[in-house]
């Protein structure tokens, strides 16, 4: 089977499972290297839609997969029995289509996931393999079920987005553009019925072959997010969820906080600049496979690097999506070559799975632990201004230096007690931290600059809390064309005196571990994208000199 077959398929599978469940993806059957796509249809059986659905596939000599509803098969077993006599293929699309997402009940969740399980066996004779979680969302009790039953959760690539009562045939067929290895998402409806009569007969002709799903998972190998050969770093939180996984920077209690208690944004919170997927392998080729999450999308960029090299950048529009696939050559083909993606800094996206060429696998990383080196702040660290992660200046300093990045600035950000608590909970240890915030207090908010220097008090002591030798660099307010606050009459210079006194207080206080730097001293006017963020040169410029300035104090 050649490589050309891009498949989207979400694992939602446990360490436990995992080996299992890919070691089933592997090479077993080839189609003549023919294009191939998996239909499936979501919310039946129905007699008004099934039967239709079966006929138009049996004039093009293919197979489709039907997410069936339980409430639904139980009244018209009959139709699912037909799809399987054709030799079509069933899904659990839960009892009842509910939210399930909601749910805090495992039981319930249970009664949904299993029961159609249950009701699938006793009238059909048959257990479903896959499961596609209504309104594609799933919370961990979901995930848990579907773990326990060894389901495979499946999502898709294309969507007709036919859900709704009235969609026009034209916008069906415009909304279903495939190519080899694709899922296509549709739902039982009169409409998409109309819609799959021009669509089928003209893919046909193009060449492809439509198959289930199973078919499709049993002509490629696809590695999943989880696998232990791939490493995670700039996530304290990682984890998986609905088959992807996901990479909040910051801790579920702070992003559920409201705005005014946390002083942080949760929507652009949760955001993966400074997040890295690195993987070792001799693989010529890998593609990649990446889904854009709701929430705060700028456009996602990716920065692609080959042991240690830059080699490209992959660019999709904040309308792209939601799948965001790409490939990557070697360029050491069949070499082990180490890999290292780095996330978009303005864009939410989830981890898939990869690919490899046929005969490749994984490798493990070499082991060596560095320092942790986690990057508080605002907009000027979390990237505004730069077009990608790994133009942002923590990225720069944590590449120079040979530190492990965690960047939990957010855009809009103040100065957060909540966010100083997060820190010193929930990281084991942290080796270099730069604080670089203020000018949120200053200008958005406009608080006077005591109360700024209060509040930076507080949140280094809690840092200190835990963190008592973490060498903690703040940088007072960098370069700004904004030299008074529009809210009130506090001028920039006063905001940087009162992190000066901040500091010199603790050093006096016996803290020989809190170092200042001026950041006005190495940023000037010519770094400026606007007011204040740093544009592209302006941060590579920025973060040299604050390795230079974070150097002589190391080395002091």
């Amino acid at each position: 089977m050649t490589r050309q077959i891009i498949l989207f398929i979400v694992f939602c599978c446990s360490v436990a499972t995992k080996v299992s469940i890919a070691a089933s993806l592997t090479h077993q059957t080839d189609v003549n290297n023919q294009k191939v796509v998996a239909f499936t249809f979501d919310d039946g059986p129905s007699p008004e839609t099934t039967i239709q659905i079966l006929d138009l596939f049996e004039k093009v000599n293919g197979k489709a997969t039907f997410f069936n509803i339980g409430d639904k098969l139980a009244k018209h077993p009959e139709i699912s029995k037909e799809v399987i006599a054709r030799g079509h293929e069933i899904g659990n699309h839960s009892m009842s289509h509910d939210r399930m997402y909601t749910y805090t009940d495992g039981k319930k969740v249970g009664g949904e996931i299993n029961g159609f399980q249950v009701l699938s066996g006793k009238l059909l004779d048959y257990q479903p393999k896959l499961f596609r979680a209504p309104f594609l969302k799933t919370n961990a009790l979901m995930q848990d079920e579907i773990n326990a039953l060894r389901l495979k959760y499946i999502e898709a690539s294309v969507f007709a987005k036919d859900a709704k009562a009235h969609v026009a045939v034209e916008e069906v067929v415009s909304n279903i553009k495939v190519k080899s290895g694709d899922i296509v998402l549709c739902h039982e409806r009169k409409h998409t019925i109309d819609a799959l009569k021009i669509i089928l007969p003209k893919l046909k002709a193009e060449g492809f072959k439509f198959i289930t799903v199973s078919d499709l998972l049993a002509t490629c190998k696809v590695i999943p997010a989880n696998d232990t050969m791939i490493k995670i770093t700039g996530s304290n939180y990682t984890r998986m969820e609905g088959g992807l996984m996901i990479f909040p920077r910051h801790s579920k209690e702070v992003l559920n906080m409201p705005t005014k208690e946390s002083k942080i944004s949760a929507k652009r919170a949760q955001t993966t600049t400074g997040v890295k997927v690195s993987f070792l392998t001799a693989s010529p080729k890998v593609t990649l496979k990446f889904q854009a999450l709701e929430g705060e999308n700028r456009g996602a960029t990716f920065g692609i690097f080959q042991n240690k090299k830059f080699v490209k950048s992959v660019s999709f529009k904040k309308t792209d999506g939601p799948l965001l696939s790409f490939d990557v050559n070697s360029t050491d083909p069949d070499k082990e070559v180490l890999h290292e993606i780095s996330l978009p800094n303005w864009c939410n996206v989830a981890f898939q799975g990869l690919m490899l060429d046929d005969g490749h696998t994984l490798k493990k990383i070499p082991t060596g632990s560095k320092p942790v080196y986690v990057a508080y702040g605002n907009s000027i660290t979390h990237g505004t201004g730069q077009q990608a992660s790994y133009q942002t200046y923590p990225f720069y300093v944590a590449n120079a230096m040979n530190w492990e990045l965690y960047n939990l600035a957010v855009g809009g950000a103040r100065t957060s007690v909540p966010m100083a608590q997060m820190i010193s909970d929930d990281f084991q240890q942290i080796n270099y931290m730069t604080i670089l915030i203020g000018y949120n207090d200053y200008n958005g908010e406009g608080i006077s600059a005591k109360e700024y220097g209060e509040r930076l008090t507080t949140f280094i002591k809690t840092i200190r809390q835990k963190h008592h030798t973490t060498k903690l660099f703040c940088i007072t307010p960098t370069y700004t064309r904004t030299k008074q606050s529009k809210k009130s009459d506090e001028k920039i210079t006063a905001f940087r005196e009162a992190m000066e006194s901040v500091v010199q207080l603790r050093e006096t206080d016996g803290d020989d571990h809190i170092f200042l730097i001026h950041g006005e001293n190495i940023t000037t006017d010519a770094d400026l994208n606007d007011a204040v963020h740093l544009n592209i040169e302006g941060a590579n410029r920025f973060g040299n000199k604050l390795v230079n300035e974070m150097k002589k104090i190391i080395n002091d």
